[in-house]
């Protein structure tokens, strides 16, 4: 037996004879590295199922902890908003406003403008509620009456507000390029009244609604040389709705449109 055995204690001897390991000395002159490799690899044997647990622990605690958040903000919209099917789909996150109109894809006049206001006011279509739904509205039972495309199901054409919002502030937009839209017809072809009621319900749309919504975040004022007055600073913090998660729940929810687009 060689001296480097001699000089281990006693109870590691026995570990070492019990568990039969290879008794050598190793290029760095242990004779246990053998041993504790196979005593590491013991070790991690007998823990992977408690490191499968933790992990697993972690799992449905982050998925508990999503779970109670979205039912949380659930609660929160059916308790703050008018019923809608699409509460579901509402989040909320943080937005940082950039009031510029620079290379702003729905400021101006032109085909791309146009398409980037109707994917975001007209096409996702309308959608359809039960009868049940009809009856949380309020609404009279001979409301106009829709047969799902797909799946057949029958019920109440419905539109969502926002949607009718944005429908309105994309006529304001064309009217002050009238130039450009008046000889494309549309709402101008009716005359100059017509347009000018549409305007005035846009206009009035657009009031209660802000009113309604009562933002009220805040903005700072700055100053620019040669200016006595005071510029606000509308590049300012807001809590948003998500809007992309309204707009792909309201085009999965589909029911296609009755308009047909000018």
């Amino acid at each position: 037996m060689d001296s480097n055995y001699q000089q281990i204690p006693t109870s590691e001897k026995l570990l070492w004879e019990t568990t039969d390991v290879e008794h050598h000395t190793t290029n760095d002159g242990s004779p246990f590295r053998s041993m504790r490799q196979k005593t590491l690899q013991s070790w991690l044997a007998s823990h992977v199922i408690w490191m499968l647990h933790a992990f697993l622990l972690s799992v449905s605690f982050y998925m508990f902890i999503t779970a109670a958040n979205i039912n949380s903000t659930l609660r929160h919209v059916q308790d703050y908003s008018a019923w809608s099917p699409a509460a579901e789909a509402v989040n909320y996150e943080s937005v940082r406003f950039n009031i510029s109109t620079s290379n702003n894809p729905f400021v101006g006049a032109g085909p791309e403008i146009d398409r980037a206001w109707r994917e975001i006011s007209y096409d996702m279509s309308d959608q359809m509620i039960s009868k049940d739904g009809l009856s949380i509205l309020g609404m009279p039972e001979d409301s106009l009456q829709v047969r799902h495309p797909e799946t057949g199901e029958e019920g109440y054409r419905v539109g969502m507000q926002v949607f009718h919002q944005l429908h309105c502030i994309n006529l304001l937009r064309r009217v002050t390029y009238k130039e450009h839209y008046e000889p494309l017809g549309g709402e101008f072809a009716k005359g100059p009244k017509a347009l000018q009621a549409h305007t005035d319900h846009c206009l009035e749309v657009l009031r209660l609604n802000a009113q309604c919504h009562a933002d009220i975040g805040i903005f700072t004022f700055y100053m620019v040389p040669g200016d006595p007055l005071a510029w606000p600073q509308l590049d300012s913090d807001h809590v948003c709705r998500n809007f992309d998660g309204i707009l792909d729940w309201a085009v999965e929810h589909s029911v296609g449109n009755m308009e047909v687009l000018q």
